[in-house]
């Protein structure tokens, strides 16, 4: 949520602490975003739909937090078709679930 932030990762003997800006991160995932966006134009063409003909986008796992992610289909759908939840859990589940009894 903040514009700069303290990335502290380690594990085992590999860490790393340094500061990092939201634009910087943001042009280390540029080219995932497009794909993101790219993946939305392939989605509803295949579908035969128009942005308009779609009523409701449900955003979930941890990227929907990324504000540069959300701000794809904000752009595309508007804020107010836009929900979320289970974010951290919610793609675990639907793992499990495919991989049922």
């Amino acid at each position: 949520a903040a514009d700069e932030a303290v990335l502290d990762f380690r594990h085992g003997r590999f860490a790393i602490q340094r500061h990092v800006t939201r634009q910087e991160f943001e042009g280390w995932i540029e080219r995932d975003l497009a794909r993101i966006a790219a993946t939305v134009d392939a989605a509803l063409a295949e579908a035969g739909l128009a942005d308009g003909g779609i009523d409701h986008v449900f955003l979930t796992g941890g990227t929907a937090y990324v504000p540069a992610v959300r701000r794809i289909f904000e752009a595309r759908f508007g804020a107010g078709r836009l929900a979320g939840g289970g974010e951290f859990t919610s793609v675990a589940e639907g793992l499990a679930l495919m991989a049922g009894p």
